[in-house]
């Protein structure tokens, strides 16, 4: 079965905003019990289900062989759990680990292959009630994403779901002591005590000697719930252990797509250490101690808290022959790279010095099934987060870090470290390829003439997220009037326009690319800066020969989506759908594949950080982007579908290779010096 995943992560999602070219769709009743359904069995995950048309079908699974598509691998799963030694509920989970990644793969399996909708919802309620809580939340978000018969299903935020791995120890002390004393909390009637304020309070070892700025200036970009929802959700889509045949991933061009998706998150990370007066992060150097330390501060269901990391870190004796599998790996990569080539086990060459074997550079370095003799190359990524948190692969019980959960990754300044050593390998593959040509880089009769923008302006406000999850519910009939907020300063942005001119000799479509970058004084430093600038947009337009002007709005950017809305509040527009209320709409209000648009720009300074917008027009010569397996464009991302982006120029294009400063400022390109603003004081006087 080709599978079209449900959810997206930030580099091919289509807008937010409803789209207008598609007719509106509504869902049917069926669509909402499915949705109602999902709600359900996601709300107050450790304790048993409440819903008594669930109850029934907690007890068994389905045992029926003709219910399922490869009856081989269910049965693998059943034998597995009847030994008793899968995680038992309420211990803590984590994907990297051997015996988890394992059980979690025969858990998928099962899942997946059930047949229909039926025998999935069955043995959904059933591991839902008998499988680990952490275990459980994983591969559900991994089945409605690649499962076909849950296309456009959506799921509540992750950060509502299991608000543990989102907001503080301090914030789900306080709303548990608030229900303790007040019996009311909670209930919509009672609303004025339903807030818990969340800050940021991460604990960073300051370093009076080197470093004046320490990490915890970037606490509000680096543990915002939309960001790390971001990574989860991407994590998610292309996990390394699912093959792209069976699953349609290799279509997505799955391995230069993860590295790529990983520079623009360095290149984002790097634009909001520069709006604070600090140097761009510096690859991760294996030497002991480690200076980088880390308290997340941050505790798991059961109260134990997140492992931390010490300041000037040491590995025990035990880890370094570990340590020296991570460079060794690394030393192979290197070497492959500067053969030019890597041998297959049939004597056959995969040449490394085509552009397009960067997809094929891309699995072999994420170690995914789709990459080669991955017992040669190395789990170069899971090693090294393993020894960054002093856990074993193969260890029976792990005290995880925030570097081995998706969630919290990017909380951990030492995951920005590691990841820009990882991408130094992938900027390493691109250097032996060839600069862009004039030619490819040109675009003949088409000109940039202007481009102007609106005022740029940063600030702070406070959003709301339903943390309902952390309380039980009193009985199924409140779900209606029960909710929780946490209440967190968030950074955001004023919407802003801006405006192309173009002249034009060619008729048709074309595609226009939208970065954001640091502002430097030669033109020559490109060479160093481009690989800070961030892909904000890219979309295609129709030129007619003659003057086009193009109207673009921020909230129109194809990478970037908005707030969701919160889990009660979706929750009872559900219902009311499907009590034939009102209309319950199918498009990309929720959509979770993309970029958070409160992060698009960064911080700036209150006397305006200078940075530039850089513009390349391009035209549009894709042949199969409207080919291959269908998806609804008007609400879905078409994970797996190979239709997620526009044309098959690499990712970051023109910024990824080499520059060739002979040819490379072409009529077609256009950068535009801006300032970024930002106010402390706006909407901060907002009544909520």
């Amino acid at each position: 079965i080709l599978a079209v995943a449900i959810s997206l992560a930030v580099l091919a999602s289509g807008s937010y905003v409803p789209s207008t070219k598609y007719e509106a769709k509504f869902a049917d009743k069926e669509f909402l019990y499915k949705q109602k359904f999902f709600f359900e069995v996601l709300r107050n995950i450790h304790l048993p289900l409440k819903y008594e048309e669930y109850i029934p079908y907690t007890k068994t699974w389905v045992a029926d062989e003709s219910k399922y598509n490869d009856f081989t691998q269910v049965a693998e799963f059943f034998d597995w759990y009847k030994t008793g030694a899968f995680l038992e509920k309420g211990e803590i989970f984590t994907i990297y680990n051997e015996l988890y990644l394992r059980q979690t793969y025969a858990l998928f399996s099962f899942l997946y292959n059930s047949a229909d909708w039926d025998t999935y919802y069955k043995n959904l309620i059933w591991a839902r009630d008998n499988i680990n809580e952490g275990m459980f939340i994983y591969v559900v978000h991994l089945t409605v994403m690649h499962r076909t018969d849950l296309q456009g299903l959506v799921l509540p935020a992750i950060y509502e779901i299991y608000p543990y791995y989102f907001f503080n120890t301090d914030v789900i002390r306080s709303v548990s002591y608030k229900k303790l004393y007040d019996p009311k909390f909670g209930f919509y009637g009672n609303g004025k005590y339903n807030v818990v304020y969340a800050n940021y309070t991460a604990s960073y070892p300051v370093d009076y000697y080197n470093n004046f700025y320490t990490e915890e200036y970037l606490n509000y970009y680096t543990e915002d719930i939309g960001l790390n929802s971001y990574y989860y959700y991407f994590m998610m889509d292309y996990p390394f252990f699912l093959g792209g045949d069976k699953f349609g991933l290799m279509k997505d061009r799955r391995g230069e797509l993860y590295w790529y998706m990983h520079q623009q998150l360095l290149a984002r990370y790097n634009l909001e250490r520069m709006s604070n007066y600090m140097g761009t992060v510096k690859p991760l150097v294996w030497r002991f101690p480690l200076k980088t330390g880390y308290f997340s501060l941050l505790s798991y269901f059961n109260g134990v808290p997140f492992k931390s990391r010490d300041y000037n870190y040491m590995i025990t004796d035990e880890f370094y022959y570990k340590l020296d599998w991570i460079n060794s790996w690394e030393m192979k990569i290197r070497k492959i790279i500067e053969d030019g080539f890597y041998s297959m086990e049939d004597g056959s060459r995969i040449d490394l010095r085509l552009p397009e074997s960067i997809d094929f550079f891309g699995n072999l370095l994420n170690s995914n099934v789709d990459g080669v003799d991955a017992s040669y190359m190395g789990y170069i990524e899971v090693f090294s987060r393993l020894l960054l948190s002093g856990n074993d692969y193969n260890a029976y019980k792990v005290w995880p870090s925030a570097l081995m959960q998706f969630e919290t990754s990017l909380r951990d300044p030492v995951f920005y470290q590691l990841y820009e050593r990882f991408i130094d390998l992938y900027y390493y593959f691109k250097r032996f390829l060839p600069s862009y040509t004039y030619d490819e880089l040109n675009f003949n009769g088409v000109v940039i003439k202007d481009v102007t923008f609106d005022k740029l302006v940063t600030y702070f406000d406070y959003f709301d997220s339903d943390i309902s999850n952390v309380l039980p519910m009193p009985s199924t009939d409140k779900y209606f009037d029960f909710a929780v907020f946490a209440r967190q300063r968030r950074l955001n942005h004023k919407p802003f326009s801006y405006t192309m001119n173009v002249m034009s000799d060619y008729t048709g479509k074309a595609i226009i690319r939208m970065f954001l970058g640091p502002k430097f004084d030669r033109f020559f430093d490109l060479q160093y800066y481009k690989k800070y600038f961030f892909e904000l947009d890219q979309y295609m337009v129709d030129f007619t020969s003659g003057k086009n002007t193009f109207v673009r709005n921020s909230r129109e950017f194809y990478w970037s989506i908005k707030d969701r809305t919160m889990y009660t509040d979706l929750y009872k527009k559900i219902m009311l759908g499907y009590n034939g209320q009102e209309k319950f709409a199918l498009d990309m209000s929720e959509a979770h594949c993309g970029f958070p648009d409160r992060l698009i720009l960064p911080k700036g300074w209150t006397s305006g950080m200078p940075m530039q917008f850089y513009f390349i027009i391009t035209p549009y010569t894709a042949k199969t982007y409207e080919e291959g397996y269908y998806y609804d464009k008007s609400f879905t991302c078409g994970v797996g579908s190979g239709m997620r982006f526009y044309d098959g120029f690499a990712f970051g294009y023109p910024f990824d290779r080499v520059i060739n400063f002979n040819y490379f400022y072409t009529k077609n390109m256009y950068f535009k010096d801006v300032f970024i603003y930002h106010n402390d004081e706006f909407k901060m006087n907002q009544t909520f």
